[in-house]
């Protein structure tokens, strides 16, 4: 789907000497129904890594962090991936099933593989944040805006810890409406579990949520699933023709509030 936004910004600077975002509306509502979504947005479901923050250098960070253990950190996103195949009754027995495998490829115990992901990993993880990471540029005005525009607000992270790593990012959770954790619907991402929960809460339906995230296979898979609409961020040059630099990204949600549509 084509991008309009900076080009109705362009041109309301051009005929207006101003980048009115009511004039840019009146552009967008007369644009043909084919190239846009008058599909009303009530909520926005953020994911938080890589989309609320970028990941740069964050693997190296918990490397150096977790050296002591990096027999767990080696085989943490293949212990992952096989519980990312399959769906549980709930957060204790997806986490049970990920010990057991995390044990399995280490050679450890399941309670060493619990009590390195529990303590261990997440106190790496909420230092690395806290010290080496930075919340998107206009991240905060943006949420306030959304907010005052109506619109409910998630966040919904395959991790658990959101809070505490909001927080470690000077990310108010206050913010959010729902902060949610795939871990706790038995499902991570690219399952759509955790969306419609949000949905469901909210009671608002699918196709008037949007979801926004930094991965395809994951965010993006799992919108779709959700019947919801999704917008990806990036930091590459060349991306998807559904992602967009956050730069760009924060013009289309702004837009989303002062006009009312996905555009």
């Amino acid at each position: 789907m084509a991008f309009y936004c900076l080009y109705f910004f362009e041109e309301c600077d051009r005929f207006t000497g101003a980048k009115s975002a009511d004039t840019v509306c009146a552009v967008v509502f007369r644009l043909k129904e084919g190239n846009l979504n008058t599909q009303r947005t009530q909520g926005i479901i953020f994911d938080l890594d890589g989309t609320l923050y970028q990941m740069k250098f964050m693997k190296i960070k918990m490397t150096v962090r977790l050296l002591r253990s990096l027999v767990f950190l080696r085989h943490l996103s293949a212990a992952r991936s096989v519980v990312r195949q399959n769906r549980f009754g709930g957060r204790a027995e997806l986490l049970a099933t990920f010990y057991g495998e995390l044990a399995s490829r280490t050679g450890k115990s399941v309670q060493q593989s619990r009590t390195w992901y529990e303590n261990d990993f997440y106190r790496a993880f909420i230092r690395v944040l806290a010290r080496w990471a930075e919340p998107r540029a206009g991240l905060t005005d943006l949420l306030v805006k959304l907010r005052q525009g109506g619109l409910k607000l998630a966040v919904v992270s395959d991790f658990g810890r959101i809070n505490d790593r909001l927080e470690a990012l000077r990310i108010d959770p206050t913010l959010f409406d729902i902060i949610k954790s795939s871990e706790d619907c038995g499902a991570l991402k690219p399952a759509p579990e955790s969306f419609l929960s949000v949905a469901r809460v909210w009671g608002v339906p699918p196709q008037e949520i949007l979801v926004v995230g930094d991965r395809e296979d994951r965010d993006g898979e799992g919108a779709h699933h959700a019947g919801m609409s999704f917008l990806g961020i990036t930091d590459k040059q060349n991306a998807h023709a559904d992602f967009y630099s956050w730069k760009d990204a924060l013009i289309k949600l702004e837009l989303t509030t002062n006009c009312g549509v996905n555009v």
